[in-house]
């Protein structure tokens, strides 16, 4: 009876360890850019942990994180951060720019299970790769699809799932007025001139064009001002990108 007792009561203490493991460690794509073939995970969570053992899956191709190329933050991930990786999936796939799905799975165990899935999301059609597998899940609907423009990027908490709370990166900015960078004179057809609040350090520009391609970058450390020449750049709309820490700020310019 002892023994049954104990035997019963480490269960119960290894599920409510597991349990406080996963409300802590709470991972999800939070931005996609298919053009750059980028993938931004969040840990919503408040414990530190390593996840470069998760894998991607797109189109029935995957691999791990590990294998993949850090662009900024660490697969050691801590609480309420951030990190982005450059897709590499197997036979040197990576994302589909037109339609694809994406899924987050556990370090290990079979893609088509729903338990292995941590995160889903999908873009361009319905019914792409492991849909299924996420509706069995409950973490999407079936036929459902981002269909704004890329990048994409996910605007809820921890708790939200599916379609609605993914949007355009190019509509999401940092709702606080004071730590926006700003950019003048907007149209510009010679120089854009970029500004960046005291507030900002150590920041990295970037612009893309609205199909996602980047066609600039620049570290900002140090500085709170740039022009940039534009001149030789094709006319019509570019997105101006500015990330310091785990802030990412974007804005709409129009080159003459």
């Amino acid at each position: 009876m002892k023994k049954k007792y104990i035997f019963y009561s480490l269960v119960i203490i290894f599920c409510f360890g597991f349990s406080i493991q996963k409300a802590n460690a709470q991972f999800r794509i939070v931005e996609v850019n298919p053009a750059t073939e980028t993938v931004k995970i969040k840990n919503f969570g408040s414990t530190t942990q390593d996840i470069s053992a998760y894998r991607l899956c797109a189109l029935f191709k995957y691999g791990a994180l590990g294998s993949m190329t850090v662009q900024s933050g660490s697969l050691n991930l801590a609480g309420n951060a951030e990190v982005e990786v450059t897709v590499l999936l197997t036979s040197g796939s990576v994302l589909n720019n037109t339609a694809s799905d994406l899924g987050l799975y556990l370090p290990s165990g079979n893609f088509g299970l729903p338990e292995n899935m941590e995160d889903f999301v999908q873009w361009g059609s319905g019914g792409n790769g492991r849909e299924g597998v996420a509706v069995t899940k409950g973490i999407w609907t079936a036929g459902t699809f981002i269909n704004v423009a890329a990048p994409y990027a996910f605007t809820g908490g921890t708790s939200d799932i599916g379609v609605p709370f993914w949007d355009t990166l190019l509509n999401i900015e940092n709702p606080d007025e004071i730590n926006k960078f700003s950019i003048s004179p907007n149209p510009a057809s010679l120089d854009l001139n970029v500004e960046l609040p005291n507030s900002i350090e150590n920041a990295t520009l970037r612009v893309y064009d609205l199909l996602g391609k980047k066609v600039l970058e620049t570290e900002m450390s140090g500085l709170q001002s740039v022009s940039i020449d534009v001149s030789k750049w094709n006319s019509g709309v570019y997105i101006v990108r500015v990330s310091s820490d785990d802030v990412t700020q974007t804005k709409r310019f129009i080159k003459q």
